[in-house]
């Protein structure tokens, strides 16, 4: 559970530091360094979902098998396909429900009340309503072929440490579009536009040395 913590406040400060223009600060040359922002997201990732995530991945999930094999198949089919069936509905079933209902509404509840806001839910429901199907089709891009991996080859009591491994980029995702100025499209297009002048910016001082 620390190391989940120390994860996710590792994938915020990587946000706070590539996109420091995220920031309501915009009008300083070099926005500060937002500490509580970071203790908010290791409290998040430490109190709240590592203990979810230990539940579901660790013990729930597992014990998920196909209906749609028989019991005669599963006598008569070799083990590894038997698992790799079970597998890949067990990747659907958790790609389908568990991030959408789950993950997605958990971290913007939590974060807008750890961040103190008079109503925390009603700023959740706001973030929701621009970002939630945003982080879910970016969600489909990244995990099921982690997940497929995972619940195939990785042993039980080694996913959620796989998973945390694999996690600082997206905890930094999810900490950019949760504490953006912008909404959902908007801001990967602002992360582009930061990128493009920013490789201007290294043209015009490589043009000056020359």
């Amino acid at each position: 559970m620390v190391t989940t913590g120390l994860l996710f406040g590792l994938g915020d400060g990587v946000a706070q530091m590539l996109f420091p223009l995220n920031h309501d600060h915009l009008d300083e040359e070099k926005p500060t360094y937002n500490g509580y922002r970071t203790m908010r997201a290791m409290i998040y990732g430490s109190c709240f979902f590592a203990p979810c995530g230990v539940l579901w991945y660790g013990k729930r999930l597992p014990l998920i098998k196909n209906p749609f094999i028989s019991a005669k198949s599963r006598e008569t089919w070799s083990k590894n396909r038997v698992h790799l069936y079970d597998t890949v509905y067990r990747v659907v079933i958790d790609q389908l429900f568990i991030p959408g209902l789950v993950w997605i509404p958990m971290y913007n509840i939590v974060m807008s009340t750890l961040s103190g806001h008079e109503n925390p839910l009603e700023v959740a429901f706001h973030k929701l309503q621009h970002n939630w199907w945003n982080v879910l089709t970016t969600n489909w891009m990244v995990w099921p072929g982690f997940q497929l991996v995972s619940l195939f080859y990785i042993p039980v009591h080694l996913r959620i440490v796989a998973a945390n491994i694999c996690s600082v980029g997206w905890n930094c995702f999810l900490s950019y579009l949760y504490n953006g100025k912008m909404h959902g499209n908007h801001q990967k297009e602002e992360i582009l536009d930061h990128l493009v002048h920013s490789e201007e910016e290294i043209e015009e001082t490589t043009m000056v040395v020359y």
